[in-house]
């Protein structure tokens, strides 16, 4: 059953036919029987074509293309010295590869086709390419259609005979399909060749009337009925060329009989065609990609009258008219040529438009965005002012992160004070400085009433924590089942039933995150994180109330607590755990020898589990220590809003053996805000860190 099946489907293979060329429509637009193809020609004498396309042949070659993969971890990394991007830049001997691009944006945007034809050396290594104009080259095929393309006929035209060149020395540039012949492309402008036909009607029409008025200036005709004879005709005609004409324009004019001059032609409000043209130009660069006043076109500048801009445009045209070609271009080159140079698997071709002045940001607009990813602790204060072009040094490897503006160095060490206060009585200046360094301790009074507070925190932990692990389990659980369920077939497919000695393979994992999702899940753990934090803001009322903070929580502290639940599920970072994940299974099953559905198997664990090969253990270790982290940022936003600037600190209260010297050392210190944040940040998992509002007022 199954063998006939598989016979059935080969046969439908082999008697696939590819279709030809469209018998119903013909070259004649609809509607008419004037050939407006035909009459424009090959376009390159047009002026309302040939602007725009020009403008696109200078703007492309603003962008560099590039090679890139990606590493094992999923970082991008360009191949800079590739040798397709070597043989682009020096096609061969006579020119260099801006014309080469050049011609291919000339054939995309005039014929919708354009071509490069490949020249091997000896062992078939490209060595040359050159660009085919699109009336030289033609795609054939069989007339039966058993294949989609047999040959490419070569007609440079002159003394010189057609050859047939084979598909694979072609490099075929297509925009798009042509649903009237599928193997070639069509041209972005082919559907306003009447609006260019009727923009060169218009300039040869206006020409001739200058050149010769087009009918006599001035009609001259004697009164009363009399007859001149042709001798008095061709007399009166030079005499009034040679008085009035040229530098005699305006001469007065004496006949000696009775004679009626009258003007006979056109003024030149009668030859303004610049309506007709306005539409020519509009729907040719619409067909194109970008707005007529970036090409100069009259029709285009109105518009810039009315708001718009001409960097708007600019950066419109790349957007809509530049970028897409260049795509297209890097797309057929991935496709084509690249594998021709070794192997292709894991590379990308693309434009880096970095250095394209159109495409940068406008110097304010991207000052203000910069100094936003630096407020919100995204980006180091290094890298924002490296991007603005300021100086930089190490002292600037620092993160500000909106409580407080707390200063968080890369490495995580504390960043050296310049006025550092010690001794009692030292205020809160916004820096995090070592816990809880200037010494002060908590009188016994206020240590009894923190006591009685971190006792109710302490007593809600628990059931918060395990609260939260359920869910959390339940999410890593279903994160391993799809990412194992998701990489069976395709770990079936790619290899067999045995691995042994098959290299990682970077696609296979890029497949298996694509399958699964990533960012679907990263939003879920989200959610989860922010309900947990908002349940922990939620019981810490009754602690509050104890301590005198009121039970309710006001609204900008609900929300500052659950923000922070969202940065802190950022921390996890899913993608690069499981893209980790991914790696670390496939290599010890490689290593194993392996086959496909052990391959699989192994997966499940190490995506769900991470680190702890358990998503039970990973589950648990993360709720307490994320319900934990919620308390103790509860406290400190709680504190902040009713006014506390420091707080006390309880921890290392399981005594020798069981809690750090460190720890047991500051139980009872008194932090600041910024300090309070900075220990609560660095606290490890299963910490058991706290803090208590100190309402006793600075000495």
């Amino acid at each position: 059953m199954i063998g006939r099946f598989v016979k059935a489907a080969q046969a439908a293979v082999q008697t696939f036919r590819h279709g030809g060329v469209s018998r119903f429509f013909g070259a004649l637009l609809r509607r008419t029987r004037f050939d407006y193809r035909k009459e424009i020609g090959d376009l390159l004498d047009a002026s309302v074509v040939m602007a725009p396309v020009q403008w696109v042949q200078r703007a492309l070659p603003e962008a560099e293309l590039k090679v890139r993969k990606k590493n094992r971890v999923g970082d991008i990394e360009e191949v800079g010295d590739h040798p397709m991007l070597a043989l682009i830049q020096k096609p061969n001997d006579f020119y260099a590869d801006i014309v080469l691009w050049w011609g291919v944006v000339l054939s995309l945007l005039l014929d919708g086709n354009a071509y490069w034809m490949i020249v091997r050396n000896g062992v078939g290594k490209p060595v040359e390419l050159w660009y085919i104009p699109h009336w030289m080259l033609e795609p054939k095929w069989p007339e039966g259609g058993q294949e989609f393309i047999s040959h490419y006929l070569y007609a440079p035209g002159g003394s010189v005979d057609p050859t047939k060149v084979a598909p694979e020395d072609v490099v075929h540039f297509r925009y798009g399909v042509n649903p009237r012949n599928m193997r070639k492309g069509l041209s972005p402008i082919d559907s306003v060749v009447r609006e260019i036909f009727m923009d060169m009607e218009s300039s040869n029409f206006v020409a001739a009337l200058l050149r010769n008025m087009g009918v006599p200036g001035v009609v001259i005709a004697p009164k009363g009925g009399a007859t001149p004879n042709p001798a008095d005709v061709e007399a009166t005609k030079a005499y009034i060329q040679s008085q009035f004409g040229g530098d005699g324009r305006g001469r007065p004019l004496v006949l000696g009989a009775p004679t009626e001059v009258s003007q006979f032609g056109f003024n030149p409000q009668q030859m303004n065609m610049s309506e007709a043209r306005d539409v020519a130009e509009e729907r040719v660069c619409a067909g194109i990609g970008i707005p007529a006043a970036v090409v100069g076109f009259g029709a285009g500048l109105q518009s810039t009258k009315v708001g718009a801009t001409m960097e708007a445009m600019g950066k419109q045209a790349w957007q809509n008219g530049v970028l897409p070609i260049g795509k297209l271009i890097a797309d057929e080159l991935k496709r084509s040529l690249l594998p021709l140079f070794g192997k292709a698997e894991g590379l990308d071709v693309f434009w880096d438009t970095s250095e394209v002045p159109a495409m940068q940001e406008d110097e304010d607009k991207k000052a203000e965005r910069w100094g936003k990813l630096v407020d919100a602790g995204l980006a180091m204060l290094y890298e924002g002012r490296e991007a603005l072009g300021l100086d930089v040094d190490d002292s600037h490897r620092v993160y500000l992160r909106k409580i407080s503006v707390i200063e968080v160095p890369e490495t995580g060490e504390r960043p050296p004070r310049s006025d550092p206060a010690k001794g009692r009585g030292a205020k809160d200046d916004g820096h995090a400085h070592a816990p809880g360094e200037h010494g002060r301790r908590a009188s016994e009074d206020a240590y009894a009433r923190g006591s009685r507070f971190a006792l109710i925190l302490q007593g809600q932990e628990r059931g918060l924590a395990e609260a939260f692990e359920g869910p959390l389990k339940s999410f890593f659980a279903r994160l391993g089942g799809s990412a194992a369920a998701i990489a069976s077939p395709l770990l079936e497919e790619r290899f067999g039933k045995s691995a042994r000695g098959a290299k990682a393979d970077e696609l296979l994992v890029d497949l298996i995150l694509d399958g699964l999702g990533i960012p679907k899940w990263d939003s879920e753990l989200r959610r989860l994180y922010q309900a947990q934090y908002a349940e922990v803001a939620k019981q810490h009322g009754e602690a509050a109330a104890a301590a005198g903070l009121g039970a309710s929580v006001p609204d900008q502290v609900a929300q500052s607590i659950i923000a922070a639940g969202g940065r802190r599920a950022g921390l996890i970072d899913l993608p690069r755990q499981t893209r980790g994940a991914l790696f670390d299974a496939l290599a010890e099953g490689r290593a194993a020898g392996e086959g496909a559905e052990a391959l699989a198997a192994r997966i499940l664990p190490q995506v769900e589990g991470g680190f702890w090969q358990s998503a039970e253990t990973r589950a648990r270790v993360i709720a307490r220590t994320e319900t934990k982290y919620a308390q103790n940022i509860s406290t400190i936003e709680r504190g902040r809003a009713a006014g506390v600037t420091s707080f006390i600190i309880f921890d290392g209260r399981l005594g020798p053996g069981r809690s750090l010297l460190a720890h047991m050392a500051r139980d009872g210190l008194i932090a600041t805000t910024a300090e309070a944040i900075a220990m609560a940040d660095a606290e490890h998992p299963n910490g058991t860190l706290s803090f208590a509002p100190n309402f006793e007022e600075d000495e």
